[in-house]
């Protein structure tokens, strides 16, 4: 496989040990110009046409967000973007780990004028089907995304555990995580305006929510999912339908006890031929 760089997308992020000591501290952090701004129009097209081709294949969340997966497999500019060492190297430096795999991409649209619902509080982690708690996303709006429009906010220092766990995306998790929140007096780190480019890297184990899309406009945001390149697959089946299916479907032949490493997860920073 021929995997195609671009220059600026290959430069260093300039990441400093405060940043990564938040983020390690609080599961979460908002990053200024990750996507470089010569980047954005052009990654934002692509999304929107490799999301359009996917349409028979398009999930939407209780209203809330909809979302197509693995654009890069379809697209080689978003192909370009998920493999840049750039993102990648942010990912593993926030999470301590010499490389990360490509768990898959995915877009988040929310339709404007408040047909796009609130997303629910939720824990990622529900879904990964990894033995590892080396997990992160980073999550980037292709277009302005002011307060109003439903960037994320996060609940500090969540990931450090699984309470929510047990539970899917719902009415459910966001009634259980809001009566954790003011039971244990939890810290919510609320939404900020982010530009284009801008992007947040959340844990798979933080707590986080996004308001209604009151603008007119769609949000249109992309989202890439990483984790430690030398994870696992758990020794004990799936604990919930999510997991077994997510399993099957990112990470094909693997098999129990061993690397989460199939065709579907490059390692990013590593030599590849």
């Amino acid at each position: 496989m021929v995997f195609n760089t671009r220059v600026a997308l290959a430069e260093d992020y300039e990441l400093s040990q405060s940043h990564i000591d938040e983020y390690q501290n609080n599961g979460h952090i908002l990053l200024r110009n990750v996507i470089p701004e010569s980047e954005v129009a052009e990654l934002r097209t692509a999304v929107l046409r490799a999301h359009e081709a996917l349409k028979d294949e398009e999930e939407d969340f209780q209203q809330a967000f909809r979302i197509t997966q693995n654009l890069w497999e379809i697209n080689d500019i978003v192909r370009t973007h998920v493999l840049s060492k750039r993102y990648a190297g942010i990912a593993a430096k926030l999470l301590g780990c010499r490389d990360v795999r490509i768990y898959h991409d995915l877009t988040f649209f929310k339709e404007g004028l408040g047909k796009g619902k609130p997303t629910p509080w939720h824990q990622d982690g529900h879904y990964w089907p990894l033995d590892t708690d080396g997990c992160i996303t980073l999550w980037v709006p292709l277009i302005d995304c002011p307060v109003d429009m439903g960037p994320m906010s996060f609940v500090s220092g969540s990931h450090l555990n699984k309470d929510a766990e047990h539970l899917p995306i719902s009415d459910e998790s966001d009634e259980y995580i809001r009566n954790l929140v003011e039971k244990e007096n939890l810290s919510v780190a609320p939404a900020q305006h982010m530009n284009a480019g801008d992007a947040t890297f959340h844990s798979c184990w933080t707590y986080h929510a996004a308001a209604s899309n009151t603008t007119e406009r769609t949000r249109i945001a992309f989202a890439i999912a990483y984790y430690d390149a030398d994870a696992t697959v758990p020794l004990q089946p799936p604990t919930n339908e999510r997991r077994a299916a997510n399993l099957a479907r990112w990470f094909p032949g693997a098999v129990p006890g061993g690397p989460a490493a199939t065709e579907k997860n490059p390692a990013v920073l590593s030599p590849r031929d």
